[in-house]
């Protein structure tokens, strides 16, 4: 099923409370964030940003936060889209291509950066896959949203990109360029010397050379699902790591998963190739985690 259509190679979705949805377009030249009405009927120009990503809403005042990629910054929308503030992370340890992030159980933002700057991975002739090779400083950042702090806590990912707290009360990250998804255990703080191999998702023998996990998320039981970037589906992984199945998406580039409102039992999928908002039924509902 087909929620929405006729997107600029979307990047993230975000369901608000008032159960419409915010959609991040990087656009061929100027992206922004568009709001889709429940129906998915309705829509209209939310804000004018760069290149977004990933997108949060603050559960306190309702405003929203942007993860910028051109300009690499974190972005506080107020809830009209006019911009609030910008952070940019700190003098030891900026943002590069900052990417999605989540709330934590502390009330802190936890957000991804990929590690290089888009442009040098997104050239005019495409995509360059001998940069997805290369060394990259992809890196996890906490950032407080009452003081602004912004703090690097892990770094040496090959291209970090999807994040989510599970269930277990352990934070998740997708690796892209190895397909790798991490884990920390949290009890009240992160504890990142914990880091630890969850499980590996992709299928290198595939003709497409730039691949891999994208953006995350969990349901009620536990099960995680992946957007898999190139190719083509949604990855299902139990707790115990074994991969069940899979969700084959229209295009190959499905980018974002979200679960829809509770009771709905329905997973909305951002892909990029083809613009649209796709919808699956699922088995159950998504895991709340701390975002209410």
């Amino acid at each position: 099923m087909i929620f929405v259509e006729g997107l600029e190679h979307p990047e993230s979705a975000l369901r608000l409370n008032d159960g419409s949805w915010l959609i991040s377009e990087i656009g061929s030249e100027k992206g922004r964030l568009i709001r889709v009405s429940a129906s998915g009927k309705e829509r209209h120009v939310f804000a004018q940003i760069d290149r977004p990503n990933g997108i949060l809403q603050d559960p306190h005042d309702g405003s929203i936060w942007v993860a910028e990629t051109r300009e690499p910054s974190l972005i506080r929308l107020n809830p009209d889209g006019s911009i609030a503030e910008t952070l940019s992370g700190n003098a030891a340890c900026p943002f590069l291509w900052p990417n999605d992030m989540t709330l934590g159980p502390d009330g802190a933002i936890y957000l991804t950066d990929s590690g290089i700057r888009v442009s040098d991975l997104i050239t005019a002739e495409g995509p360059d896959p001998e940069i997805w090779k290369g060394r990259m400083q992809g890196k996890l950042f906490r950032i407080d949203p009452v003081s602004k702090q912004v703090d690097c806590l892990d770094q040496g990912f090959c291209f970090a990109n999807g994040i989510a707290f599970g269930p277990d009360g352990k934070l998740y990250i997708s690796e892209s360029a190895t397909g790798h998804i991490y884990r920390y255990k949290f009890t009240d703080r992160l504890e990142v010397s914990s880091r630890e191999l969850f499980v590996s998702v992709t299928d290198t023998s595939g003709p497409c050379r730039v691949v891999g996990p994208d953006g995350i998320a969990f349901d009620s039981k536990g099960n995680l699902y992946v957007a898999m970037f190139g190719q083509g589906h949604i990855a299902t992984v139990y707790p115990s790591g074994e991969i069940h199945r899979t969700i084959v998406t229209r295009g190959s580039c499905p980018t974002d998963v979200i679960f829809g409102a509770p009771g709905s039992q329905k997973l909305y999928i951002t892909e990029y190739q083809r613009g649209r908002v796709e919808m699956a039924e699922v088995p159950t509902d998504g895991f709340t985690g701390y975002d209410d």
